[in-house]
């Protein structure tokens, strides 16, 4: 007689394995016998399961390595593991491997740059080396020098941070259910700022060459009295685009680049919105979500107001009040597909910010995350240790790290399953 197991269709199974609530259920069920890894590792159904079960939080890059979720979190199990197979150091990347800086994360691959060795200190922005690698695998791919014909057009450039001249970061893959290719394949954008406009370029994997996406004049971008050029800062991502925040000269605005048209515009912050305390998330039916952080107002109370613009309006939706603890000092640090991060500290230390300093001395900062799902706070990730008022130097820069699923299943194949 057959064993019930053994009646269970493929079609049964893969259903069955969609409604693993965590992706260490799915390793672990995968590692059960050859049939269900293959259904496990089969692309359709990995970018299924991503639809319903966005990437785990694992934990943060900054400029000390990588910081894991901690105990009791959901995803230290995980994030543990991660930690011990990845090598964060990134010490296969070209010599000397101390010069590279982490500059974005998404989806499992790191995005590093570096000045070249030889620039003389002008740090000249179409010279800057930009590395994309997997940290899991070891591997890397250091991009080629923009092309010279498309370098001529940044003219006059103008610092975007205190050691750059440029922005490079990944550029999401689209998970729209349709056979998106090879998985190893990415695209990063470099965008510089200069006096009369704003210049970007874009690099594909796929044909390892640079082209020119998208430019603007800036006094295309305002008419009337003002300041030609506006600061931007603050980069964010929502359904296909990337958002900045404007210098107080352009107050209320974002500047949007839509990815799919790799084109410029501006958009409208909601009413009072705070622009250095914001965090853009994908809310539904290709809604752009914002949390905006407010506190120490006339009551004294501290909370996150969370509103929703929906596809094709210019209108902003209040849909929720989070309050916060008020004896703390919250700072907004970023957000991925499904969480917003927060990082607190007591209310009686300097509201100017805090670094993760290497002295002896200091106190703890607590790193949290709110599921934009949810809209639950959950418990502390990591813990910040030796924090200390920062000055715009100590900036942390900070990014997700997502499991990518095919990888563990993949690497445990026959070998014995790790402790997850």
């Amino acid at each position: 007689m057959a064993s019930p197991a053994a009646a269970l269709t493929d079609d049964i199974v893969t259903e069955i394995l969609l409604r693993l609530p965590e992706p260490a259920d799915l390793v672990r069920a995968s590692a059960a016998c050859v049939p269900y890894r293959r259904l496990a590792t089969d692309r359709a159904f990995l970018r299924r399961y991503r639809a319903l079960h966005p990437p785990p939080l694992l934990g943060f890059l900054d400029h000390n390595g990588f910081h894991p979720a901690l105990s009791p979190h959901a995803a230290a199990p995980v994030a543990r593991a991660v930690s011990l197979a990845a090598d964060f150091s990134f010490s296969f990347l070209p010599s000397p491997a101390d010069r590279w800086i982490v500059r974005d994360a998404r989806g499992g691959r790191v995005l590093l740059d570096r000045a070249p060795e030889d620039d003389g200190g002008e740090g000249s922005p179409v010279s800057t080396e930009v590395a994309v690698c997997d940290p899991l695998h070891r591997r890397c791919v250091v991009l080629p020098p923009i092309p010279d014909d498309l370098a001529a057009s940044v003219e006059h450039p103008v610092r975007v941070e205190f050691d750059r001249w440029c922005e490079a970061f990944l550029v999401p893959r689209a998970d729209d259910g349709t056979d998106a290719g090879d998985e190893t394949s990415f695209e990063v954008i470099w965008m510089a700022q200069c006096k009369a406009k704003l210049v970007a370029f874009a690099f594909s994997s796929a044909t390892g060459q640079w082209r020119a996406v998208a430019s603007l004049l800036w006094r295309d971008l305002r008419s009337g009295a003002g300041p030609v050029r506006p600061v931007i800062y603050g980069r964010q991502y929502a359904h296909g685009c990337f958002y900045w925040t404007m210098d107080w000269h352009w107050p209320n605005k974002l500047l949007v680049l839509d990815t799919r048209r790799m084109a410029f515009s501006v958009a409208d912050l909601p009413p009072d919105c705070k622009r250095r305390r914001i965090a853009i998330v994908e809310a539904g039916e290709g809604g752009v979500g914002m949390f905006t952080l407010r506190d120490h107002v006339a009551d004294g109370e501290v909370s996150l107001h969370y509103t929703v613009r929906q596809d094709g309006s210019s209108h902003w939706q209040m849909e929720k009040i989070i309050p916060l603890d008020p004896a703390f000092r919250h700072y907004i640090r970023g957000a991925t597909e499904r969480y917003v991060l927060l990082l607190r500290f007591p209310e009686d230390l300097s509201s100017s910010g805090v670094h993760v300093s290497s002295s002896e001395e200091g106190i703890d900062l607590e790193c949290f995350s709110l599921d934009v799902k949810t809209l639950q706070l959950e418990k502390p990730i990591c813990i910040y240790e030796k924090c200390y008022r920062y000055d715009q130097s100590g900036r942390l820069r900070m990014a997700q790290f997502c499991l990518k699923l095919k990888t563990l299943v993949r690497k445990i194949g026959k070998e014995e399953l790790p402790d997850l």
